[in-house]
């Protein structure tokens, strides 16, 4: 059985569907969601966490992680 993501309500129905997976709506709460949205690649997470040991070392500034993993320094600063 599928929880509701915002109020843990058991209460859900179907409610069409987005990028080829299922939506539900919550009766309780009315959100809208879908189940096993996995939007976190495991490659991005194995980036994070090299970059956030290479800063804590102090061997690489936010500008050096973002031309080594190819994105902006302030997406590497919110990491």
């Amino acid at each position: 059985m599928v929880n509701c993501k915002g109020c843990g309500s058991k209460i859900v129905v179907k409610n069409g569907s987005v990028r080829g997976k299922q939506r539900y709506r919550c009766k309780d709460c009315s959100l809208n969601f879908v189940d096993g949205d996995r939007r976190v690649k495991q490659s991005t997470a194995v980036k994070k966490a090299l970059a956030v040991i290479l800063y804590s070392l102090g061997k690489a500034s936010f500008n050096m992680l973002g031309r080594i993993f190819g994105h902006s320094p302030s997406v590497v600063y919110r990491w």
